[in-house]
């Protein structure tokens, strides 16, 4: 990824909905029983990737906007997990 500065707004939004994108079908792939345990961790560490440069765009973004202090990247989980 090119230095993340220097992006226009326009960039910075399009590569978060990338990003979000790619997390979101990672995660999807974690879930999915059908895959060897090998792939699940492969995309589990695609997804950790991605989430990190989904925080690094939000922050980006709102510093862009001059609105830092706003930046809200807390995590919601829900689990697939029986029993939970």
């Amino acid at each position: 990824m090119s230095d993340i500065t220097r992006k226009t707004f326009g960039q910075l939004v399009d590569e978060l909905i990338t990003t979000n994108m790619r997390c979101w079908y990672a995660q999807e792939n974690i879930m999915d029983e059908t895959l060897s345990t090998e792939k699940r961790l492969e995309a589990a560490i695609r997804a950790q990737t991605q989430n990190a440069k989904r925080t690094e765009l939000i922050y980006a973004i709102d510093a862009y906007l001059n609105n830092e202090e706003f930046s809200s990247v807390s995590k919601t989980y829900h689990t697939y997990f029986k029993g939970d």
